[in-house]
């Protein structure tokens, strides 16, 4: 598992010197970048991702997240004339404008890539299916139980008893549980207990604003609570000029700012869901919710969801089963 960490991060991470997105990063005129067969399922669902958001997800964001400060070295500090540069609206790179053949990225400049919207939830995937390889190559005839939580992205497949595991926005690394059970192999979920999780309040990461079980499924939250920093601007729109003094790493890929109209995410992927990838699926989503409508979300993927607002009133799909205690 830490090799296929390892290969993960040489290829798609842009806080690598030695990765390939940095490679990518450095070329004055661009070129052909090849990467690994595993990041086909990443760059399509991207495809899907900015399709559905209509560009306000999209990786080349990596550009106006180290304009604004989040940048490979974590210095936090904007650019002198940052806002000048944001987004597509002022000629950034788009993801359609970035060639694809395949895992080959084409390109005619440097671009910036930050695949932190569903990366992660992506290589909890590639996790969990090692996790199941494994388990077969043993020959094991009993239903495998297992829980990948990655910090605010949840892979579950049942568990043996009441694990509670907080649905935040932790950047803490993988953590995976694992517990063999009896059971019916058409029900892996059957007689077994589901994992409760505590949903976690965007305005003080002690506290739970909600409770969620879940026996089979993916289940990713997003909130700007843990990686916020201070910048001093002023930004330019229609309808005039705004002062910005706090950045998030969470933006609207279309004019490269901060989305705040959103405090905090969750996306669930349900086990009848036809994706093979749901904890990506579900990352990606979490992400998309702060600068997409669920309803229009919901044209092209099939999942449930909750949202806080900025004003603190939660908004929740008919069929999430999280029970919230305030909003």
């Amino acid at each position: 598992m830490a090799s296929r960490i390892e290969e993960f991060e040489r290829a798609l991470s842009r806080f690598r010197e030695d990765s390939i997105v940095s490679a990518m990063a450095r070329s004055p005129h661009g070129g052909r970048f090849e990467f690994p067969d595993f990041a086909r399922p990443l760059f399509e669902f991207y495809d899907r991702l900015f399709a559905a958001t209509e560009g306000a997800i999209d990786p080349c964001v990596g550009e106006d997240l180290t304009r604004l400060g989040y940048d490979a070295n974590l210095t936090f500090r904007m650019e002198s004339g940052a806002f000048a540069h944001l987004g597509r609206e002022h000629g950034r790179a788009t993801w359609d404008s970035v060639r694809r053949d395949g895992t080959t990225l084409i390109t005619t400049g440097p671009v910036r890539l930050d695949f932190g919207a569903a990366g992660k939830g992506y290589m909890v995937d590639l996790l969990g299916g090692m996790v199941e390889r494994h388990a077969s190559d043993q020959a094991n005839t009993r239903p495998l139980h297992y829980v990948i939580d990655a910090g605010g992205d949840l892979r579950v497949r049942t568990s043996p008893g009441p694990a509670v595991s907080h649905s935040g926005t932790s950047p803490s690394s993988a953590t995976l549980r694992t517990a063999d059970a009896t059971g019916t192999a058409k029900d892996p979920a059957f007689g077994r207990r589901p994992a409760r999780i505590a949903l976690e309040d965007p305005d003080d990461t002690t506290r739970a604003v909600g409770l969620l079980e879940l026996a089979y499924g993916s289940l990713c939250a997003s909130a700007p609570s843990r990686r916020r920093w201070p910048v001093s601007g002023t930004q330019g729109s229609a309808a005039g000029t705004e002062a910005l003094h706090e950045a998030h790493h969470l933006l609207n890929a279309i004019d490269g700012l901060p989305a705040n109209d959103v405090r905090a995410s969750w996306a669930l992927v349900e086990s009848a869901s036809p994706e093979p990838y749901p904890t990506m699926v579900a990352d990606g989503l979490a992400t998309a919710l702060f600068v997409t409508s669920a309803a229009a979300l919901a044209e092209s993927f099939d999942f449930q969801c909750a949202i806080i607002t900025e004003e603190r009133i939660l908004a929740k799909s008919q069929g999430f089963p999280g029970r919230f205690f305030v909003a």
